[in-house]
């Protein structure tokens, strides 16, 4: 692609607003201009076109919590499940290849119009954080995304929560069975404070001045991290000016330890040692109670909504519109975990203001379209630490745009008093999706991956399944019905009264 560029669409999406006739002319990776096609043609009388009838463009998608996990955990051998066996469960398969995982995610997320991710804290189930990490950097860079990359920190990691009972746990597992999970005991990422610091320093130099690549501190979440631990990436946060991106009261056995652990309330107890400013993000927040919500809003964190993750590993319904009701900045992921087992964050985001309408009359308001549109853009950008670059459609930005084609949409055609945002939130996919771009590069057009080869994508694939899926059907599924029948007893001892009521078909979708 040449170094200039006239994106000229039907409409384009600026402030909120559909605007027709105006084309955007990208310079040197930025937004140049937007004006008149025939303005923009005399500014650069050489500079190549893009015609894209029936098309909106708009800001790039960000996928504000994600993991690299293509292809989806089921096609790993990873059944949905209650959470905390599910995660478990991938002691039983071999290592993911990181790279390999993450190239595909990468295209996935490309082919439906996401320009921007967060990396959550991730391992892969090998025994070298850094070398995993490095590999997934190096799928990031070879795919073109932006990316904000956690790196992950963990020192109470356990069988169950909280970690202090992972030996009673053990003793009611048949012995042969609790060999075989503590063999291969998850490693605690880079190690302690020090070691996470130390790897810190070493990517920070690595990737010093890269466009698209930067770097924030991931603690695995409340249960998994000490307050020393929390502490310390606190204080080499605030140093080095980074953010913090964490997985946080995600389900009714977090929610429960964690109300032991903090009876003062979770995010107080966070905001306490510091951990909650405006460049922390909680992922997931599904069981936060009103006072966590307002604790949360006065921080001015971002929360990410992971609507189809939540769903499918048993953990209810996150209150959005309580969120946006009490002023707390919401952002948009798919966990690698999206409803309908892709990486379609347009489907995702219609899921989560669906599931934000309340059936009770006098019930919080479910998302305005300002609100959708900024979740899919603007906060996610927020979240990333990108906000000064991207995230909105306006002259010197980073040129991270999408097209999406509205003429299916718009089926059998719009009406005069149709407006383009909503055929966009209501009823446009991923696979409308006709342009994506990023930093002012075309990495997506019309079906074809521009930087990466669909033939090398199925080999890495077919690979990928072929290498972790080296257990025996019947000997895992013996390993998970037996982890689920004790891990189901000892969280419904934990849960039962403080967060569900015991065997509750109807409750436990976060405060009502």
């Amino acid at each position: 692609m040449s170094a200039e560029t006239i994106l000229a669409p039907q409409w384009i999406l600026k402030d909120s607003k559909v605007i027709s006739d105006l084309a955007v002319l990208v310079r040197d990776e930025r937004i140049e201009a937007i004006d008149k096609l025939q303005v923009l043609r005399s500014l650069s009388p050489k500079v190549s076109e893009i015609l894209l009838p029936d098309c909106l463009v708009m800001a790039g998608f960000i996928n504000a919590h994600q993991h690299g996990k293509g292809l989806g955990e089921v096609r790993f051998g990873y059944p949905d499940n209650f959470l905390e066996v599910w995660i478990n469960n991938r002691a039983g398969r071999r290592p993911l290849d990181a790279y390999a995982s993450t190239l595909i995610a990468a295209a996935h997320m490309l082919e439906n119009g996401v320009t921007c991710i967060i990396h959550a804290n991730t391992t892969f189930g090998g025994e070298d954080y850094e070398t995993e990490l490095r590999a997934s950097l190096r799928a990031y860079d070879e795919s073109g995304l932006r990316a904000t990359v956690a790196i992950g920190a963990a020192d109470q990691l356990a069988l169950v929560y909280p970690y202090t009972e992972e030996s009673s746990f053990l003793k009611r597992l048949p012995s042969e069975f609790a060999t075989e999970y503590t063999s291969k005991r998850r490693f605690s990422y880079a190690g302690d404070a020090a070691d996470t610091i130390g790897l810190m320093d070493r990517l920070l130099v690595d990737f010093e001045g890269h466009p698209r690549i930067q770097f924030c501190y991931g603690p695995a979440g409340p249960q998994w991290v000490s307050d020393e631990l929390f502490r310390s990436l606190v204080k080499d946060a605030e140093r080095r000016d980074l953010g913090l991106h964490m997985h946080c009261l995600e389900s009714p056995a977090q929610a429960a330890v964690c109300k032991r652990l903090y009876p003062e309330g979770t995010l107080r107890h966070l905001a306490k040692i510091g951990a909650l400013t405006p460049k922390t993000v909680l992922a997931h927040g599904v069981f936060l109670t009103e006072d966590d919500i307002l604790v949360a809003a006065k921080s001015d964190v971002t929360i990410v909504r992971n609507p189809g993750s939540n769903l499918r590993l048993r953990n209810g319904i996150a209150p959005l519109a309580h969120y946006l009701q009490e002023g707390v900045r919401v952002a948009i992921g798919t966990d690698n975990t999206a409803i309908a087992q892709d990486e379609d964050i347009l489907k995702e985001l219609r899921l989560a203001a669906s599931l934000a309408r309340s059936p009770h009359w006098s019930g919080p308001e479910p998302p305005l379209t300002k609100d959708l549109l900024d979740i899919l853009t603007m906060n996610g950008a927020m979240a990333a630490q990108v906000a000064q670059d991207v995230g909105q459609l306006k002259v010197g930005m980073r040129a991270d745009l999408v097209a999406v084609n509205l003429k299916r949409a718009f089926w059998p055609g719009p009406q005069p008093d149709e407006d383009p945002i909503e055929a966009l939130l209501n009823r446009a996919e991923g696979r409308d999706v006709v342009l994506t771009m990023v930093n002012g590069h075309i990495l997506y057009k019309d079906g074809t991956l521009t930087r990466l080869d669909r033939d090398r994508l199925v080999e890495l694939g077919h690979a990928l399944l072929r290498n972790v899926r080296n257990v025996p059907e019947k000997e895992r599924q013996h390993l998970t019905t037996l982890l689920q029948e004790h891990m189901t007893e000892f969280y419904d001892n934990s849960t039962a009264g403080s967060i569900l009521p015991a065997k509750s078909l109807t409750r436990g979708l976060g405060p009502s």
